[in-house]
């Protein structure tokens, strides 16, 4: 048998030992005088330091309340049927548009052409490009031009101050004020002719012919789509006469009928539009020419009085300019009076 000595140290062993228990995990158990040991294999629970048992107890949080759907009350996110049908539609129209487009470009399918309509058409689109050159350069000229006689009230305006601080030179001065004050008074009726040309220009270009743009490429975009059914219903009649094309065929047939008419329409819409725009544009543009190379012709020549009639046969008014209010501005005669 074993000294009381050995088993002292045996025992001592088991205590250190017994921390651990069989999975490894480390367990503080500590025992008193008194204790029993517990034997191989019971279970005992393990006993935590107070400030890692503290630290453990579950945190605790206000109550919050998490919302409920009812999916009878809100709002469902799904498509309806006639939706669906309608993205579909659309989904199916702009490829076979995209596809006869393409084929244009690459010339591997055919377009229906109309010689006159289409001449008339690149005729428009020439016509609005170059009206709208003359609408920039008729701008330029307005804005250059009032910048011109803005120069001129300014150097007049100088001449009235220098005939008091020069009385030698004061009649050349005045001859000088009356001078610009005449290419001011002239050059007033012809900035006011320019405005008119612009405006017409630009009622003309922005909105008279863009309209009839617009109506060009609702055109346009309706015989793609006619071409695009055209070319469908021909590759179905010249494919084998099954069950299956030819029900296909009565279905794309009614799309193509409807998609011609379209085409028809627009295309009656389209030489309307032009028409009108043809006889506006010769009407108003006729009158407009003639009264901006008149005005032009009085003002170069100093003929101030037929300006002044042309100003009030086309009924144009003349603006002020910025300094039209001063008392510098008026003449030395004018301010003798």
């Amino acid at each position: 048998m074993p000294s009381s000595t050995s088993m002292s140290s045996f025992a001592d062993v088991n205590l250190d030992t017994s921390a651990t228990s069989m999975n490894g995990e480390r367990k503080y158990v500590t025992f008193d005088d008194d204790d029993v040991m517990p034997s191989a294999g019971t279970a005992t629970a393990p006993v935590l330091p107070p400030h890692y048992a503290a630290s453990q107890q579950p945190q605790q949080y206000p109550e919050m309340t998490v919302p409920r759907y009812d999916n009878r009350t809100q709002p469902c996110l799904t498509l309806e049927p006639p939706k669906l049908e309608q993205i579909k539609k659309w989904t199916i129209t702009n490829y076979k548009y995209t596809k006869q487009l393409v084929g244009e470009k690459l010339g591997n399918t055919t377009k229906t052409v109309d010689k006159d309509t289409d001449e008339r058409i690149s005729d428009l689109k020439i016509q609005k490009l170059q009206f709208a050159a003359m609408l920039r350069e008729s701008r330029a000229l307005h804005t250059r031009f009032e910048a011109l006689l803005t120069s001129h009230q300014l150097l007049r305006t100088q001449f009235n101050t220098m005939v008091a601080h020069a009385p030698e030179l004061g009649e050349q001065l005045q001859a000088n004020s009356t001078t610009h004050l005449i290419l001011e008074r002239n050059g007033k009726g012809l900035l006011g002719a320019i405005k008119s040309f612009v405006d017409s220009l630009n009622t003309l270009v922005n909105v008279t012919m863009q309209d009839t743009i617009l109506t060009v490429k609702n055109y346009e975009n309706a015989r793609i789509e006619y071409d695009a059914y055209r070319n469908e219903v021909t590759n179905l009649q010249n494919a084998p006469q099954t069950d299956a094309n030819k029900n296909k065929l009565l279905e794309i047939q009614i799309t193509y009928d409807d998609r011609k008419r379209k085409w028809e329409r627009l295309m009656q819409d389209t030489h309307t539009k032009m028409n009108l725009l043809n006889e506006n544009k010769n009407t108003v543009m006729k009158q407009q020419l003639e009264m901006f190379n008149s005005a032009v012709i009085a003002y170069f020549s100093g003929n101030g009085e037929q300006l002044s009639d042309i100003l009030s046969e086309y009924h144009i008014k003349t603006r002020k300019l910025s300094g039209d209010d001063d008392a510098t501005s008026k003449s030395f005669l004018a301010r003798q009076e």
